[in-house]
């Protein structure tokens, strides 16, 4: 048997991050100086495209609002989105995945 023949199905769920849905702007690096004279650097963060035209903060409104899928808890400290709700929504609302 070859092992093209041997293919395996896998079907195990896949989730999304909000890493991967969010789209987030370029901040660029800043430097403070408080009245005491002391020096605060914050770092920059390149932009970053994710699967909808939207950020953080909206996808969580309308998750509050009901008019975006629930997410799931994976563990204690991870929140993810089914792949097939996510995919269901945009197509509810006319929306192509971002490249």
């Amino acid at each position: 048997m070859s092992i093209q023949n041997q293919v395996v199905h896998h079907t195990s769920p896949k989730f999304y991050r909000m890493r991967d849905l969010a789209t987030t702007a370029e901040r660029k690096p800043r430097t403070y100086t408080t009245k005491d004279g002391m020096t605060r650097t914050i770092k920059g963060r390149p932009a970053r495209q994710g699967i909808l035209p939207m950020g953080e903060c909206t996808i969580w409104d309308k998750v509050r609002d009901g008019s975006f899928p629930k997410p799931v808890k994976l563990s204690e400290r991870v929140t993810a989105w089914r792949s097939e709700d996510i995919d269901a929504w945009m197509a509810s609302k006319g929306l192509e995945m971002s490249p």
